[in-house]
């Protein structure tokens, strides 16, 4: 079976590459400076992105921090990327595989 991967680096503001995932999967960020980054996912092949994840007060979950996740996706088909939203310094490393 070959693996669903993307990885590579923020170093400003922007959206990586899309991965299709169906079932568990992870998603590590690392080497935070000042940065916000959110996880997107998109039913449509990538014509409209939504945020994964909200939090209990129903705002969009973001990431300024070092981060190791473990997320399922029941659906196949789905598609998958990472939005790096506010970035003033730093480089952020990333990685979404399964």
């Amino acid at each position: 079976m070959a693996i669903a991967l993307v990885a590579g680096v923020f170093s400003g503001t922007g959206n990586s590459a899309a991965v299709a995932v169906h079932g568990r999967f992870n998603i590590t960020l690392a080497g935070f400076g000042t940065a916000t980054v959110k996880v997107e996912r998109s039913f449509d092949e990538s014509a409209t992105w939504h945020v994964a994840s909200r939090d209990a007060a129903g705002s969009e979950a973001a990431y300024e921090a070092d981060c190791s996740l473990v997320a399922d996706e029941p659906e196949s088909g789905v598609l998958y990327r990472l939005a790096c939203t506010a970035h003033s310094s730093g480089t952020i490393d990333y990685r979404v595989s399964q």
